[in-house]
């Protein structure tokens, strides 16, 4: 069923014009992975920011949606879940790795991108990989369900902590290399109960220096 003919049960006995705000908000949702500002539902609605305002605290008292005021994307609907891959961010060593908890955002990869329906996202964090063209808060793709084979970026969890490496195999020892000189590669058995492959990076996305764009921006405000 699509998101515009979703219903709500009647027992929370909605408007036809706050069912229409629920639509627009499920609609958004599963386009964008995040729910919208109260300044862009009042855009696709055409009506005040104020009238919005009121829409959402009206259906917050129903329990259609949940409402936070004050927070830009405070809108929460349980019964819709984005469809985007989830994004990991940096996990510190020691904390579970694909915890609900750690996901901090989504992205519709399934679009670009193919694999399995447990590819996951993970943001790079330092310059181990930068030979390999991988510099910290480069987006990766990986998919739990490819093998590890010699030659491939894998994410593993040595000791608790997630690492990005190319894996190479050689019989009970597996060598997690990195892309970068000055570091070693990290020698394991692969029977280490402290030692496990998550999945095989299979896409990335570059970031982009967000510094230099603010700075583009300013100086074409100010001109």
């Amino acid at each position: 069923m699509k998101p515009s003919q979703q219903s709500t049960p009647k027992s929370y006995s909605i408007t036809k014009a706050q069912q229409n705000v629920l639509n627009v908000i499920r609609e958004f949702l599963n386009s964008n992975a995040h729910p919208p500002t109260l300044a862009e539902l009042s855009g696709i609605l055409g009506i005040t920011v104020n009238g919005v305002r009121s829409h959402l605290l009206a259906l917050d008292r129903k329990q259609a949606l949940k409402y936070i005021p004050n927070i830009s994307r405070g809108i929460d609907l349980p019964s819709v879940q984005p469809s985007g891959v989830p994004i990991y961010g940096y996990v510190p060593a020691g904390n579970p790795f694909m915890s609900q908890d750690n996901v901090v955002d989504t992205f519709e990869v399934q679009r670009y991108i193919s694999g399995s329906k447990d590819v996951f996202g993970l943001y790079v964090r330092g310059d181990s990989m930068k030979d390999a063209g991988l510099a910290t808060n480069d987006l990766l793709f990986v998919d739990p369900n490819v093998p590890a084979q010699s030659g491939r970026m894998v994410v593993a969890l040595v000791e608790g902590e997630p690492t990005v490496k190319w894996f190479h195999k050689d019989g009970p020892t597996v060598s997690l290399i990195p892309a970068n000189k000055k570091y070693k590669p990290i020698v394991v058995n692969k029977h280490d109960e402290n030692f496990k492959i998550v999945g095989v990076v299979i896409g990335m996305i570059r970031a982009m220096d967000k510094m230099r764009i603010d700075s583009t921006m300013k100086l074409r405000k100010a001109s």
